[in-house]
């Protein structure tokens, strides 16, 4: 069946959670998109004042993820896979797991919350090798609150 070009991802996401099905907070190898199974850390909503924040910070890891938000930011919305990801941000896989991790932990140190602001699912992307990756993206509202942090800049 025809699937428009702006949905595929989408539906590979969606045929591949039928083959690896997984509880919307449980930890996902990859990525835990600030997963906290205790319980320990809140779910808020990101706001310009934590992205500016989030921009300032200089650590190599962060500035992996703040280019990450950019790439997600300039298309709300638009799922990318781990392969796409990678490419565009020109990086290997391990670098940007590992800036992914340490996010994780900025964000329950310096945010005191359990979320990341862009949203991952698992799929498959039919140009790469794995057989399942992440795919990230940013809603409407977190785009827009990223780029007005990043209009703000000095």
């Amino acid at each position: 069946m025809p699937v428009p070009a702006q949905h595929v991802t989408h539906v590979y996401a969606l045929l591949a959670g039928l083959d690896h099905p997984s509880k919307p907070d449980s930890p996902l190898p990859g990525g835990t998109q600030g997963a906290d199974p205790g319980g320990k850390w809140p779910k808020r909503e990101w706001t310009v004042e934590d992205f500016k924040a989030l921009i300032a910070t200089k650590l190599p890891s962060v500035q992996r993820v703040a280019a990450l938000l950019d790439l997600l930011a300039a298309d709300p919305g638009r799922s990318f896979s781990t392969t796409a990801v990678v490419a565009r941000l020109d990086c290997d896989r391990s670098r940007l797991k590992g800036a992914l991790s340490a996010f994780t932990r900025h964000v329950h140190a310096h945010y005191d919350r359990g979320n990341w602001p862009m949203q991952f699912v698992w799929g498959t992307d039919p140009d790469s090798d794995f057989e399942a990756e992440a795919f990230y993206r940013l809603d409407e509202s977190n785009a827009a609150s990223w780029k007005a942090a990043r209009a703000t800049e000095v």
